[in-house]
């Protein structure tokens, strides 16, 4: 064979291979009515929130078809909603109008799972709690029920569908232990989703009860305030990182006011810190609420990454050292924080040479709104 001869031979051996890798080794059918037609549709990965395919509605389903090299977490989004969360993986997968998957052998599992969640529930509420014998099975119902997803993990540690479950309580799981099973198991440290979640409870931790307040300064209407200037030594500081359109931060404004009338005079301030809420609606809520303590509008995403905040309200109380002594209560838990620190507080008495200052040469500290 001539060298051209075996060079084109070599070519075209590479171009097969080529075109073999490039065929479609998976489909995605799901039904979403006609209604949807001409709309767009989109298959995300889960994990890193990519995009990874786009397709327009037709006859009222939506259908990918593409290659993968390795399962995906894949989610659909039609028309700006989310849809159904499924492994995308060789074979044809069908996922039907109630977002069950099925087709492959992890999305056959994965929705064998969520069937059996839903059958406890359903069970779990058609019992009489009140009967002694009902409510021992109740009992037994829930603690299946919470156990579940930590055993499909367990099943399933080599794959996807156990990163999945892993990820339904990694949430409420300690740095320690998450450091131990990223460790552990390369599904689990490869996730996107877990090595963000990771370093936020590692800031978490840097910001946690017993470490000093760290200090951040968010710029308004041309005008810097930094945080530290709210936090005033000596004093005890309620810090509510709060947004308008949150109802359960409106909630503990109630508290929080109740708080701030009954020590405002005996050493404890209040800051309110606006975090991913529209400067004019944090204005308003301000006004609404009638809220008497200043509030750093427009700190967006400044404070939350520097604390690790995954949801809001999130307070803090910071001691007159500086050092968190509370942080994420609510309700009669935050009270009650408050009240066992304000309980043994003392303020410190003003200095004979503060006391002789003539008021009216004592200036009213800036805050970002007016009140």
């Amino acid at each position: 064979m001539s060298k051209t001869a075996f060079l084109l031979s070599g070519a075209l051996l590479s171009l097969s291979a080529c075109a073999l890798e490039a065929q479609p080794n998976y489909t995605v059918t799901y039904p979403v009515g006609v209604d949807a037609n001409n709309t767009m549709a989109y298959l995300m990965n889960w994990d890193s929130a990519e995009k990874v395919d786009s397709v327009v509605v037709s006859d009222g389903v939506v259908k990918f078809e593409g290659h993968i090299d390795a399962p995906m977490i894949g989610r659909l989004m039609v028309n700006g909603k989310r849809g159904p969360i499924f492994i995308v993986e060789n074979g044809n997968i069908e996922i039907s109008q109630d977002g069950n998957s099925a087709g492959t052998p992890l999305n056959d599992k994965f929705t064998a799972s969520k069937k059996r969640m839903s059958d406890i529930v359903k069970e779990f509420n058609s019992l009489d709690r009140n009967d002694s014998i009902q409510a021992v099975k109740a009992k037994g119902l829930l603690n299946e029920y919470e156990s579940l997803p930590s055993k499909t993990y367990a099943d399933n540690k080599d794959n996807l569908l156990g990163l999945y479950m892993y990820m339904q309580g990694a949430y409420e799981l300690p740095l320690s232990q998450v450091d131990a099973d990223m460790a552990s198991n390369p599904v689990l440290a490869n996730s996107k989703q877990l090595q963000a979640l990771r370093n936020t409870l590692a800031v978490q931790a840097e910001t946690g009860v017993g470490k000093h307040y760290k200090d951040f300064t968010v710029e308004y209407n041309g005008k810097k305030e930094a945080f530290s200037s709210y936090v005033k030594p000596g004093r005890y500081t309620i810090v509510d990182f709060w947004a308008s359109w949150c109802g359960p931060c409106v909630r503990q404004l109630k508290v929080i006011k109740e708080l701030y009338a009954k020590y405002k005079d005996k050493g404890l301030d209040v800051v309110g810190v606006a975090v991913w809420d529209k400067p004019e609606d944090t204005e308003k809520a301000i006004k609404s609420h009638e809220l008497p303590w200043p509030c750093i509008i427009n700190a967006q995403t400044i404070p939350t990454d520097l604390y690790g905040i995954q949801g809001i309200p999130c307070i803090l109380l910071i001691n007159p050292d500086g050092i968190i002594v509370s942080r994420d209560k609510q309700g009669a838990d935050l009270v009650k924080d408050v009240d066992d620190a304000m309980a043994t507080y003392k303020a410190p008495e003003a200095s004979a040479d503060a006391k002789s200052v003539p008021m009216a040469t004592i200036q009213p500290a800036d805050t970002v709104a007016a009140f």
